[in-house]
């Protein structure tokens, strides 16, 4: 009887060991990993990375991914001050060609189950005239809807830069 106790506790240490593991590396790779390293509509973590998706799917022609992430009640304002609805915004950027892009200064703010993205942005594109060398600010609204983010409203202003004169 001794024997079939023994071989029977290795088991139980054997299974708890193994169990240990699983839920241990199911951890790290499941929330502890931090950002993914390539985010994809899929695996993104966090508004800053949504929004340079939709970026990336604006430059790439991803015209699909650019209307699914756009609320069916979309607003967008560009830098020369015109407004569009979400079929115009599409067909603005369409007529587009993006070189280069970049982000900076980023701020994300959550405002309850939105988020406001606040940016720095330069853009080398036909569609926005010549950039100034400031860059763009741009002021855009995300929310959550059926475990999907969207675009509900987007702003772009040229930054001005006004010199302190001394009179």
């Amino acid at each position: 009887m001794p024997r079939f106790t023994k071989a029977k506790n290795r088991r139980r240490v054997s299974l708890c060991s193994f169990v240990s593991l699983v839920v241990g590396l199911g951890l790290l790779t499941g929330g502890c990993a931090g950002e993914p390293k390539h985010p994809t509509w899929k695996n993104v973590t966090g508004a800053e990375q949504t929004e340079r998706l939709m970026w990336q799917a604006i430059q790439a022609k991803d015209w699909a991914n650019v209307e699914r992430h756009l609320s069916p009640t979309f607003v967008g304002v560009t830098a020369d001050g015109r407004m569009f609805d979400r079929a115009g915004w599409v067909e603005q950027w369409k007529s587009a060609q993006i070189r280069e892009s970049s982000m900076g200064e980023v701020q994300v703010r959550p405002e309850g189950v939105d988020m406001k993205v606040t940016y720095v942005f330069h853009v080398q594109t036909t569609i926005l005239g010549p950039a100034p060398p400031e860059g763009f600010r741009v002021m855009s609204v995300w929310q959550e809807v059926k475990s999907r983010w969207m675009l509900s409203a987007i702003s772009i202003t040229a930054i001005q830069n006004h010199e302190i004169s001394d009179r």
